[in-house]
């Protein structure tokens, strides 16, 4: 169960990533729209590469189809990345494993290092009634890295912790997330 709830921060990350994919000294994102124009404030929608992301604890292990949804907010020279998540969905899930995103949180990209961080996202895991939770911090869970193009790609690695109100089955720890996003548009950061 706390893999699914991984799975889900993972996707938040991912949609993070994706909004931020670039070099690590680029401190803007663009986006290449179909008809070839250039959108300075993107929307990034980014699907799994590969089939499923998984999420797995020393009990179970979750793999499900993902998308992310997300807005960038702000990117400006010299300040992170960052930008709003507006939907995290986790479908075809293995093993009868329910994933719901309950908060779908921020996003942030650290130009400097090149590191995704996810922050304030919350998932429900279930599975034959056990709910656990899996949520990053409100100052930001590394939940990966980004790499810019067309598809820019959103590299998840990451181990996010157990939520409140999670049942005593969840387990204790962390789970770790992985898998792949790719954006359905290129995505581009230029230097300032």
């Amino acid at each position: 169960m706390k893999y699914v709830k991984m799975l889900g921060l993972l996707a938040i990350a991912a949609a993070a990533m994706m909004a931020f994919a670039a070099t690590a000294s680029a401190d803007t994102v663009t986006q290449t729209e179909t008809d070839g124009t250039t959108n300075p404030t993107p929307t990034i929608h980014a699907v799994n590469e590969g089939g499923h992301v998984t999420l797995q604890n020393p009990i179970a292990t979750i793999s499900c189809s993902s998308t992310v949804t997300g807005t960038v907010t702000t990117h400006e020279a010299g300040k992170p990345v960052t930008g709003h998540i507006s939907e995290l969905l986790f479908t075809g899930c293995t093993n009868s494993w329910h994933v719901t995103t309950v908060t779908a949180g921020h996003l942030t990209f650290e130009a400097s290092n090149g590191e995704l961080k996810s922050s304030s996202a919350r998932v429900e895991t279930t599975r034959l009634g056990v709910k656990c939770f899996y949520e990053t911090a409100a100052g930001g869970t590394k939940v990966g890295t980004v790499t810019g193009g067309s598809p820019a790609t959103l590299h998840i690695e990451a181990s996010i912790p157990l939520g409140t109100g999670s049942s005593g089955l969840c387990g204790t720890g962390n789970a770790k997330w992985e898998g792949n996003y790719v954006t359905t548009h290129p995505l581009h950061l230029d230097d300032n």
